[in-house]
């Protein structure tokens, strides 16, 4: 019973990891920016890209930074990565 305890909540924390977050910000220059978080091992570069490209009005921005980290587990690698997009007119 504890598995299968132990075995949903890892189900639900990877769902939960799913779909990017997306928080606007302002770019050091001024312009308009986000900070896409794409974390777990069931995504990758790509969503944080197709994230930005949707929070940019005219869908095109310039990456200001990006990191990636990866922590083993025992149900596996815990992935964060984080991309800073500012927004191109």
């Amino acid at each position: 019973m504890k598995n299968l305890f132990s075995s949903l909540g890892l189900a639900l924390l990877i769902a939960g990891c799913a779909s990017p977050k997306v928080e606007p910000m302002q770019t050091p220059d001024g312009k308009q920016g986000f900070v896409v978080s794409c974390n777990g091992s069931a995504d990758s570069w790509a969503t944080c890209y197709k994230a930005a490209t949707s929070a940019c009005p005219s869908g095109k921005y310039s990456v200001i930074d990006r990191n990636e980290s990866s922590t083993p587990t025992a149900y596996g690698p815990m992935v964060r990565r984080n991309l800073i997009a500012e927004c191109k007119n």
